[in-house]
């Protein structure tokens, strides 16, 4: 018990890489999974996207969190956190975007 909380605290760096890590591919995976519902329900196979879509993002997250790692409870801990806090910042972005697209295709409809 005691190595393992030396070894974290001697890697700080290490955890905030882990963190940032993290954090993309909680990026990556939201973002990604919002632009494939946005495409898929206009397409004319909404189910190939779906699927496809489901195991490219759940695949790349495995081999992520696989490579941070590397081994290291705490680093796969620090990452799966990164990975939750990129959800609300994700869904923050895509409002902030939408909204704007929104008031852009109403300025448009008036006119």
């Amino acid at each position: 018990m005691i190595n393992a909380l030396t070894e974290i605290l001697n890697s700080p760096w290490q955890l905030c890489i882990s963190l940032l890590s993290g954090f993309a591919l909680g990026s990556v995976f939201f973002l990604s999974l919002w632009w494939v519902v946005f495409k898929g329900l206009t397409s004319a196979r909404p189910a190939l996207w779906f699927v496809a879509s489901f195991f490219i993002r759940v695949s790349l997250c495995l081999l992520g969190f696989y490579f941070i790692s590397d081994g290291n409870w705490a680093s796969l801990v620090i990452s799966l956190v990164g990975f939750i806090v990129a959800r609300p910042v994700s869904k923050l972005l895509i409002e902030l975007t939408s909204k704007g697209t929104a008031t852009k295709a109403r300025i448009k409809n008036a006119t």
